[in-house]
């Protein structure tokens, strides 16, 4: 199996698309990006000591791709010290993610990525060394107005939180934990049925790149100078002949988005160098630290190579279109000096450029919020035990509140099992600073909680009635803001009614337990309720469509009022008249000039 980037986003899907919040606009591409045949490098220069050279001009610099001399075309001196500019005493501080887009496309911004693979991190002594060489390195190293966001395999770009607050970073930081070698579920009958340890590492390896892969994409949306990933990681076990593309994509997204990726492996002085980490640093313009007993020291480079650098273009006088490796060589006419560049580029299939450019075509035409939604159905797995599903709608004091709800799925019992016995859940619910908001076992299919608007990570733990692990869900989700005089719809609660006594039980019941699943079958009756809030809420029109896979509308569904519930609605799936397939219910508030919209994704079953 292999990941796209898009799909490990989506492994665990925010509530973005949920909450029906008007979408930001998408950062515009780069500017520096005029041609297919144009090659960028990013070039650091220091000297011994290590401290950047930043008097060159074009003319020092000589360029050649696979030995061929190349003409440089473009030429541009980034520097940025991290301090704030003159006149300002300090930085201004990070209120939104559309102020960290604005401020990030700054020359004067250095942007840093800090990718703690727990996957691939001891639990105990080499977590803490991990933990204690970022918390120095953030502390001391970082300037007033960098940014700088912590990410982990399983946390999607969308809910990427750039900061300037280096003292709530090292207590995020202080959170973090490795999982090497720890297999969830552990000894279950699902696992043992559907896969092994082997497999585990090797999808695990596959998620942990896919998720850099798509970390330095969004970095190379963000500006077009040069953006760092410290990929904090002791290698990447499991990833046979046949996955080393994988490695190669990860590499060819960030040298396209012009990401230097330094690699760290925690263990300190272990007596292990990983070739694997140094060919990826050194393919992207990185430093591997490796064998390294003062990593924060280490670390401090990585900045430093941040500070001042040279940004060269050059159109190949070959414009490879094999997709093969293409060796890059820059050198500077002076010396006493070093030079720290990428090696060599991927270059694109002609095929696949074609594919590319019908791709983009098509992506076009499909609303952002449709991609976003199939999220869901995509990454879908048949060996769960759990269906899992956390929306927010606002509470009595306004604040938001969050609802994580399960429904479990049909298993067959475990050796010494008794059939029909429930799981238990236990849910751990954190802020973004990493404060605990709930921590307990639950034998309900629900739990409502009040939450800050913002990041919140999920953690539900599954046992069964031995008290065995059997199945994990860690899920990060952004909780929306629905305070505010705007117009905004609370996430859709699904109900299922599998019989006419579900049915009369569903229609008495104003706060009926939702199900978290996505898959129907076409006797099923599916209700789905929602409510609008803002200043016009009472005034505004609420409507309700079921969507083609494309967001093409299909059919009009009724809205009805919520019995005893003030712009409270519900809707109707009629699912015997539906064919087979995937499909999406829009539901939409419209008042004036405001309108907001939220997307279910639904599967129909034989």
């Amino acid at each position: 199996m292999r990941w796209s980037g898009a799909g490990v986003a989506a492994l665990l899907v925010g509530l973005a698309y949920a909450a029906a919040a008007p979408a930001a606009q998408p950062p515009q591409p780069p500017t520096f990006r005029t041609e297919a045949s144009l090659v960028r490098v990013d070039v650091t220069v220091v000297d011994h000591d290590g401290e950047p050279v930043s008097t060159l001009a074009a003319e020092d610099f000589t360029v050649e791709e696979d030995g061929i001399p190349q003409t440089v075309q473009s030429f541009k001196f980034v520097s940025a010290d991290g301090r704030p500019p003159a006149g300002e005493d300090v930085s201004l501080a990070i209120r939104s993610p559309e102020h960290a887009a604005a401020e990030a496309a700054r020359d004067d911004v250095r942007v840093f990525l800090i990718f703690w693979d727990e996957y691939h991190i001891g639990r105990f002594v080499d977590a803490i060394q991990g933990r204690k060489a970022l918390t120095d390195f953030v502390t001391s190293a970082f300037g007033p107005t960098d940014l700088v966001a912590l990410m982990d395999p399983l946390l999607p770009v969308s809910a990427l939180r750039f900061t300037r607050d280096h003292a709530e970073l090292a207590a995020r930081i202080q959170k973090l934990e490795g999982r090497f070698g720890v297999y969830v579920p552990t000894r279950s009958a699902a696992e043992d049925a559907q896969t092994g340890r082997r497999d585990v590492a090797r999808v695990r390896s596959e998620v942990t790149l896919s998720a850099v892969q798509s970390a330095a994409v969004h970095l190379g949306s963000l500006k077009e100078g040069r953006k760092s990933i410290i990929f904090v990681t002791e290698g990447l076990p499991g990833l046979g002949y046949d996955e080393s593309s994988l490695v190669q994509e990860m590499t060819a997204a960030a040298n396209t988005n012009n990401v230097a990726v330094y690699t760290l492996d925690p263990r300190g002085l272990n007596g292990y160098d990983s070739g694997q980490l140094r060919t990826i640093s050194a393919n992207t313009g990185g430093q591997a630290f490796v064998s390294t007993n003062t990593p924060a020291r280490a670390l401090r480079q990585v900045v430093k190579d941040a500070s001042a650098f040279y940004l060269l273009g050059y159109a190949s006088t070959r414009n490879p279109t094999d997709g093969r490796y293409h060796t890059i060589k820059v050198r500077v006419k002076r010396s006493g000096v070093d030079v720290l560049a990428r090696k060599g580029y991927w270059a694109p299939k002609l095929a696949d450029m074609e594919r590319a450019r019908t791709e983009a075509a098509a992506a076009d035409a499909v609303p952002s919020d449709v991609t976003s939604a199939w999220a869901v159905l995509s990454t879908a797995r048949a060996d769960r035990t759990l269906d899992v599903w956390a929306g927010a709608a606002r509470g009595a004091d306004r604040q938001p509140e969050v609802t994580v709800a399960w429904t479990p799925r049909s298993q067959p019992a475990r050796p010494g099992q008794a059939a029909g016995s429930a799981p238990t859940v236990a849910i751990t619910a954190r802020g973004p600073g990493g404060e605990r908001m709930f921590d307990a076992p639950l034998d309900a299919g629900r739990l409502t909680f009040t939450a800050s608007p913002g990041l919140l990570n999920l953690q539900v733990t599954v046992h069964d009635a031995s008290g065995d692990t059997i199945d994990e869900y860690m899920r990060s989700i952004v909780v929306p803001d629905l305070s505010g005089p705007g117009l905004a719809l609370s996430s859709p609660v699904v109900l299922r009614a599998r019989n006419a006594s579900d049915a009369r039980t569903i229609a008495g019941a104003t706060d009926a337990a939702p199900f978290a699943g996505r898959e129907f079958v076409r006797t099923d009756r599916v209700f789905v309720r929602f409510a609008v809030y803002g200043a016009s809420a009472s005034e505004a029109v609420a409507s309700a469509h079921l969507l083609s896979r494309t967001g093409s509308p299909l059919v009009e569904l009724p809205v009805t009022a919520n019995r005893g519930v003030e712009t409270a609605y519900q809707i109707e799936l009629p699912l015997a008249s539906t064919a087979r397939g995937d499909f999406l219910l829009a539901i939409e508030a419209e008042h004036g000039t405001e309108k907001a919209r939220v997307l279910v994704p639904i599967r129909v079953v034989p």
